[in-house]
């Protein structure tokens, strides 16, 4: 271009920028003015301004933020949807040799129609097919797959359950049909479908806690198991979502607020966050032209600038591939295997997830980002903006893990063999192959995640043949191969058609326009980056490169990522990873004066790489005090290659990382990690996070500066998040203030403060300490324990004259991480804990403690933890750790039968049958009231959905509901308000107009 021609084009786009600027200006007056609730739209009149001010400033070129129009930015995604390639099947999984017969909603059979010979069976067909399939299965079933054939709340629908469990299950069953039922929509909806998993002769469930419901509920059942949702690659594709067509945040679904509260609570913290990031945003509602939309269906009126209209199913699994991230709600959040199916399907679309909170999410997928507050949610759509590779990390993380873990066809064949139906899956055995083999290279392949990997020699092979494999992975000793390399390769074969993959050089600017797509042969690209499904050189002819290189000349060939391989070399920093504590401790030291860092923040690492890098990691990194902190990873000898990967990977990137090693195979806990993290900090203030926690905002700096202001505090403690069933904010203060003298923030603990506060610790996570101060206390916490923090802190606090007490969380603590040792339940689980115990009484026997901290907190811990992890132990081991549980209580109490014991559940474990102390009764009635208010409303429920219940909430509705006129009238007030914005000949739509013709 001349020199002439950029000046005029460059002419042109400030031209346009000030015209769109106007155009928002003027639609933020719009929405002040010309509105009936402007109340509502505030929010958008807010983003309009922003959007003027940046393009008013000379900003650089951005995408819309979220003022523009959502149905216009719908319309563009559609466009761009109507573009991308076709799914495929996978080359791998053909479809399944098996006719199912199938009774499910619409959503479950399009993800298996393609996998399988899928027979839909209705009140009217059923009995054309009972000698014609090798399977029924029946899922739990809202209208049946057609919207109609089994609908729950028709007129008939007691009639079409009888037919259902009285004639069409018993007659498969006659006909010798393995008869299965999929209970999908546990447990929310267990007891509404428990008649028709009785009928069947096998159980399948989404929700594993449910399980022993089930065998209790159903004793005729001959099996019941687990089987989690699926996907399907013909219908949930990555194929060309490189680079996203659009930058808004979607959203598709339901609001669900009056039957989900928590859920639509968590879900304000996604949309919010979204909204203050300024993203553009699309809430494709369901509900969107209901006439009378319930409270229950009814989006909140904040978001209604970004709703559109609901689409297509199909249509809208081609939506979630031309964007980069989305959201998505769960019902359930206290599941470690049941949660909403399109966190699964978005990630097979190569998008990332913004997902309010689920058990099971976090404990396996640490790549999807649970929502603790908008202002977190906002920093780290931020973070994926600046940093595009950590974001197409996450969707490769996403991608591969849900084609591996939960392929439609997959789990099709799992839910035929429970029913003694075998169908055979190609197997996915990787035979790697490279001229030489260094030592380097043998270790690259010994550590992928992908076990059936093995190395050869080409000679070798050309000598005696392939010794197994399907897969054939060419590889050199010049590059670095990182753990999950081959299984990229095996998921790309799950989820595509080519028989041939092949890995690009480069980052992701370089990358973007060709990956996850197809082309014509490997011209341009390296061979040491390709695998082939069961090529010629598998079957003995010409096993060689150039043979590899001529098989795949006219071939189609996929384009896959540039993640997960390196070129040869060390993929860590010199001075950044040690082995020695020493050298750590004087490599810590210099860094720290170097960098000017302030915080040591003390991570202990085991196995758990994911969730280091995606939870505790990803939360340092986007506050803005990271600069100023300094992260010490200490593993303790994690044996798995994707842990040590990552800790490289996170020392290489970042100077003020450092890592210390331990030798392989662990010391059973966190304490040898920690202890060794103290004592290598060379910060004036010192912090611990575990990495399947997060810290919140910037809490750690911010207690660092609160810490300079009172030179006399020891530490600053925050207060904490928890998740298990639902978030709990947990105030320490309240418990421990009770045993300071408090001035202002200044806490000074009294020498009874352990006693008054009933001996109740504070998470070491929420704190931040002087590191010469807790140094000097001399302790250490005991190796191999569990809880050994909690001692830790009643430790420090016990010889602490002042601390900062701040009112603000300080950090999340996520207690149901499914991997975690405090979830794994068995006598060693006990055993572990014996450790601390002994370590805890014999310094509670020390400082003359023993009997308060007996009366006051060993019991409550015993009734309120110790109990009910005994009774997770299986049966044939209960016993074994039983025992281990006395020897727990033997340090406090030698002759349990002469302590009085107030609590029931205590009194029951020791064989005794006097009454509790009223005052220790609260808890157990708590339990009872929450039991009886739980089935009271569990029967109210089964009565809803009856008949004559029906029949009652109709006629309710009809006549004696009141009619809220208000909230009518806001309704048609809103509905008004929206015709008008998303006019044509709206200023919000004429802003839109303009953005689209600025360079993005």
């Amino acid at each position: 271009m001349s020199q002439q021609s950029a000046q005029q084009s460059a002419s042109l786009d400030e031209a346009s920028a000030r015209d769109a600027a106007a155009s928002h200006r003027a639609a933020a007056q719009q929405l002040r003015a010309s509105t009936r609730r402007p109340v509502h739209w505030a929010g958008a009149a807010e983003a309009h301004d922003r959007r003027a001010a940046h393009l008013e400033s000379g900003g650089p070129p951005e995408a819309p933020t979220a003022a523009v129009c959502a149905r216009a930015e719908l319309a563009g995604m559609t466009a761009a949807a109507a573009a991308l390639p076709p799914g495929e099947p996978g080359v791998s999984r053909p479809r399944l040799d098996l006719r199912i017969g199938i009774i499910c909603d619409r959503f479950l059979f399009d993800t298996f129609a393609r996998l399988a010979h899928m027979v839909p069976l209705t009140p009217e067909n059923w009995r054309d097919h009972l000698d014609g399939v090798d399977l029924l299965l029946v899922a739990a079933t809202w209208r049946g797959h057609d919207g109609h054939s089994w609908d729950a709340t028709a007129e008939d629908a007691a009639a079409r359950r009888r037919l259902l469990h009285e004639d069409l299950i018993p007659a498969y069953r006659d006909a010798g049909v393995p008869t299965v039922y999929y209970g999908k929509e546990d447990p929310p909806d267990y007891r509404r479908f428990l008649q028709t998993a009785g009928a069947c002769e096998h159980i399948l469930t989404t929700a594993a806690e449910v399980v022993e419901d089930y065998r209790r509920d159903c004793p005729e059942a001959r099996s019941v198991s687990v089987l989690p949702f699926a996907v399907d690659p013909q219908l949930h594709s990555p194929l060309g979502s490189r680079p996203a067509a659009s930058p808004a945040v979607l959203f598709a679904g339901s609001w669900m607020g009056r039957k989900y509260p928590l859920r639509a609570e968590y879900a304000r913290r996604i949309l919010d966050g979204v909204l203050a990031a300024d993203r553009p945003t699309v809430l494709v509602d369901r509900y969107y032209d209901a006439e009378r939309p319930t409270p229950n269906q009814l989006v909140p009126y904040r978001y209604w600038a970004h709703r559109t209209p609901a689409v297509d199913h199909t249509e809208l699994m081609a939506l979630q591939r031309v964007v980069d991230v989305a959201v998505n709600l769960n019902s359930v959040p206290d599941s470690q295997t049941m949660f909403a199916n399109r966190a699964l399907e978005l990630q097979a679309s190569g998008t990332a997830v913004l997902s309010t909170y689920s058990q099971g999410l976090n404990s396996y997928f640490p790549q999807v980002h649970i929502a603790n507050s908008a202002e977190d949610l906002a920093a780290e759509l931020r973070r994926l903006d600046e940093d595009p590779e950590r974001l197409r990390r996450i969707q490769s993380d996403g991608i591969r893990q849900v084609f591996l873990e939960h392929h439609g066809a997959d789990l099709l064949a799992r839910a035929a063999g429970v029913a003694g139906v075998e169908v055979a899956l190609p197997a996915e055995r990787v035979l790697a192959v490279a001229e030489d083999v260094t030592e380097e290279l043998a270790a690259d392949m010994a550590a992928q995640t992908h076990r059936e990997t093995t190395l050869i020699t080409w000679a070798r092979l050309a000598a005696e043949g392939a010794p197994s494999g399907e897969i054939l992975m060419p590889v050199s000793p010049e590059r670095r191969y990182l753990p999950d390399y081959a299984a990229d390769h095996v998921a790309a074969f799950r989820y595509q058609s080519s028989p041939i993959s092949v890995k690009l050089d480069g980052d992701a600017a370089a990358t973007d326009r060709v990956a996850l797509r197809h082309r014509q042969g490997l011209e341009g690209l390296d061979l040491t980056l390709t695998a082939f499904w069961r090529p010629a050189a598998l079957r003995g002819e010409r096993p060689s490169p150039e043979a590899l290189h001529s098989e795949a000349m006219d071939r189609r060939v996929f384009v896959g990522d540039h993640l997960n391989h390196a070129p040869a070399g060390p993929t860590g920093r010199p001075g950044r990873v040690h082995t020695d504590l020493r050298q750590a401790s004087a490599a810590a030291r210099r860094t720290a004066r170097a960098l000017g860092l302030e915080v040591s923040v003390v991570v202990p690492v085991y196995g758990n790489g994911r969730h280091l890098r995606d939870k505790a990691f990803a939360s340092l990194r986007r506050s803005p005090g990271f600069a100023r902190m300094h992260v010490l990873l200490v593993d303790d000898g994690s044996t798995d290659g994707i842990t040590t990967s990552i800790l490289e990977e996170l020392a290489s990137a970042h100077e003020n990382v450092l890592v210390l090693r331990h030798p392989p195979g662990g010391s059973g806990s966190a304490s040898r990690p920690r202890n060794a993290g103290l004592a290598m900090a060379g910060t004036e203030f010192v912090a611990y996070l575990d990495p399947d926690d997060e810290q919140c905002g910037d809490a750690y700096a911010q207690m660092v500066d609160a810490l300079r202001e009172t030179p006399e505090a020891r530490f600053a403690l925050g207060t904490q998040h928890t998740w298990s069933d639902r978030r709990r904010h947990l105030d320490v203060h309240s418990w421990l203030d009770l045993g300071s003298e408090v001035d202002g923030a200044l806490r000074r603990p009294r020498p009874d403060v352990l006693e008054a506060s009933s001996f109740r610790p504070a998470s070491i996570e929420g704190m931040v300490a002087r590191t010469d101060w807790l140094r000097g206390l001399g302790l250490v916490q005991p190796v191999g324990a569990t809880g050994q923090d909690t001692l830790f802190f009643q430790q420090l606090l016990h010889r602490t004259d002042a601390y900062l007490a701040v009112a603000a969380p300080a950090y999340v603590y996520y207690g149901a991480v499914d991997s975690s040792i405090v979830n794994a339940v068995s006598p060693g689980y006990f055993r572990k804990y014996l450790i601390v115990e002994a370590a805890r009484a014999e310094w509670l026997r020390r400082e003359g403690l023993l009997e308060a901290y007996l009366h006051t907190r060993f019991e409550h811990f015993l009734v309120t933890w110790y109990l009910p992890q005994l009774a997770l132990v299986s049966a044939d081991r209960r016993d074994e750790a039983e025992e281990v549980l006395r020897e727990i209580v033997a340090l406090y109490a030698e002759d349990p039968a002469a302590v009085r014991w107030r609590t029931p559940e205590a009194l029951r474990f020791f064989g005794r049958r006097a009454l509790p102390d009223p005052s220790r009764m609260r808890p157990t009635l708590g339990r009872w009231r929450r039991r009886v208010r739980s089935e009271a409303a569990e029967r109210a429920e089964t009565l809803r959905r009856t008949r004559p219940g029906r029949l009652a909430g109709s006629l309710y509705r009809r006549t004696l509901k009141p009619r809220d006129a208000e909230a009518e009238a806001e309704l048609a007030d809103m509905r008004a308000d929206e015709a008008m914005i998303g006019s044509p000949t709206s200023a919000a739509a004429e802003a839109d107009r303009w953005e689209r013709r600025l360079p993005r």
